[in-house]
């Protein structure tokens, strides 16, 4: 049977929503479902536990943001994109980067992910051909550097989206740099 996204969606919105203004350690699946207006054995029905509702939330959100949308949008504009999702959804995020120490792995992934279409783009505008080497260093460079920028703009509840421009002129000024 295959698993509606529709009821996951309706879930995670409830468990974002309860995050708000609770702590994850007080709420329970009974309170996400009620939240939901679904009832609770349906929760067992797509996740086993909270933890793997936590993971099908980055996966979920970080894959329609990035990875879904990345040849439609074009870099510049789901990095914006990705950055106002961050904002309006900062206390969310700023409780994930307390309790679970593996989500900072899985965002810096996404990072490198969008940098990695970031040089694939300006690749093909460009007549230089940049090597393996060159590539993996400035994605993870760059990704270790916005990660821990944003990581750190979400603790403090300071605005995501003032960062965009300097993030454009910094990346497209290093690829400038390689490029020369």
């Amino acid at each position: 049977m295959k698993k509606s996204i529709i009821t996951q969606k309706i879930i995670a919105k409830a468990f974002k929503d309860l995050m708000q203004s609770n702590a994850y350690h007080q709420i329970s699946v009974s309170d996400i479902m009620q939240t939901a207006k679904i009832r609770r054995q349906t929760f067992y029905n797509y996740f086993q536990n909270q933890e793997e509702l936590l993971s099908w939330i980055f996966e979920n959100d970080f894959a329609e943001l990035i990875n879904d949308n990345l040849d439609y949008y074009g870099w510049q504009n789901e990095l914006l994109l990705l950055l106002r999702y961050l904002d309006e959804n900062q206390i969310f995020y700023q409780k994930i980067f307390v309790i679970d120490k593996n989500f900072e792995h899985f965002f810096l992934i996404q990072w490198e992910n969008l940098i990695d279409k970031v040089i694939f783009d300006q690749e093909k505008k460009s007549d230089y051909h940049w090597s393996d080497l060159e590539k993996s260093f400035i994605c993870r460079y760059n990704a270790a550097a916005i990660c821990a920028i944003t990581k750190e703009s979400i603790i403090r509840g300071n605005s995501l989206e003032k960062l965009y421009s300097q993030i454009v002129n910094l990346l497209l000024a290093q690829i400038k740099i390689f490029e020369s």
